[in-house]
């Protein structure tokens, strides 16, 4: 099991005017890196999505970029780029210099997005996210590994088009998707068509990230799913990576106010809701829940911190992968 870390880019929302400063941004990335966590990841959403956060984050590939420039081996991943709100093209183009400057690194999560705001905002009916984003994947794979590439679709076409720079990574930087089966809160503002979220996975994806507001029946469910998926389309699932995205806080040493008052500056749901929905607990109780996710199958987990958490990154670095294989 491999471990990557959520970088603690926050900003607006309740923490108003505070913005992360690039010292503290470089020396949370540089630590990570020498501690030996596989990755680094970023959030992305364009506005404050209100009905599950109470915080945004900085853009998402431009902190890659700055952090790209700030370590020499992590790899750099986004879980995950909303894609259906933004052109393929220039996406392609800005994924691929971050692969080369950063020296082949770069994982490429994508998912549809769910905030209603944010598909307002960027004149794209949410309606239409699913079919876009299905496109997306398609034409940016064609222009990263093919020379003169053509792609027509209902939303996006391209003719005899070359993009340069071509990525580092052959074929491509991996690609990942998110999504699947929620709960919770999450559930309903989600609405997620688990079938046909798993079904472009198992087709596009060379990684598949469970969300962060599920528990380890419905990933278990949906893995075997997307499995049955993958045979569909003569893929094996030892193809796939099996990773999973988790708010995680240690109790110890720490009273629950403190705790929290540093979810109620992430998450616009109540701290009891975020209990259930995240693993905050003792040291212990997070060794069984890795236990749990081992057992389950997970591959990967990127650890999303709820603040600059270094007593978090040693525990996990010290106790964790070394049990678990990171």
């Amino acid at each position: 099991m491999k471990l990557g870390i959520v970088v603690p880019n926050f900003c607006g929302g309740v923490r108003g005017a505070e913005v992360p400063r690039p010292k503290s941004l470089r020396s949370f990335a540089v630590q990570c890196e020498k501690l030996g966590f596989h990755g680094l990841w970023v959030i992305d959403h364009l506005l404050v999505g209100w009905p599950i956060y109470s915080t945004n984050w900085l853009d998402p590939l431009i902190t890659l970029a700055y952090l790209a420039s700030e370590t020499t081996s992590i790899a750099l991943g986004t879980s995950i780029l909303v894609l259906p709100m933004r052109s393929p093209m220039v996406v392609a183009k800005e994924f691929a210099t971050l692969d080369v400057l950063s020296n082949g690194r770069p994982i490429f999560g994508a998912g549809v997005g769910w905030w209603d705001k944010e598909f307002e905002a960027t004149d794209i009916p949410k309606s239409e996210r699913g079919k876009r984003l299905t496109e997306e994947i398609q034409l940016i794979k064609k222009v990263w590994t093919e020379e003169n590439a053509s792609f027509k679709g209902s939303y996006y076409s391209i003719n005899n088009v070359n993009l340069e720079p071509k990525p580092l990574q052959k074929p491509h930087p991996p690609i990942w998707m998110a999504g699947g089966s929620a709960t919770g809160k999450a559930s309903e503002i989600y609405k997620v068509r688990v079938d046909a979220v798993l079904k472009r996975v198992a087709r596009f994806a060379d990684g598949w990230i469970a969300r962060a507001y599920t528990n380890s029946e419905n990933m278990k469910r949906d893995w075997d799913v997307l499995g049955s998926f993958l045979n569909q389309y003569g893929r094996s699932p030892s193809e796939m990576t099996f990773a999973h995205l988790t708010w995680m806080c240690t109790t110890d040493g720490k009273s629950e106010d403190s705790i929290r008052d540093t979810f109620a500056k992430c998450l616009s749901s109540s701290f009891e809701n975020a209990k259930k929905e995240a693993v905050i607990g003792s040291k212990t109780d997070i060794v069984r829940k890795f236990e749990e996710l081992a057992g389950i199958g997970v591959q990967y987990v990127i650890v999303w911190p709820a603040s600059e958490d270094y007593d978090l990154l040693n525990f996990l670095a010290k106790d964790i992968m070394p049990s678990f294989g990171g």
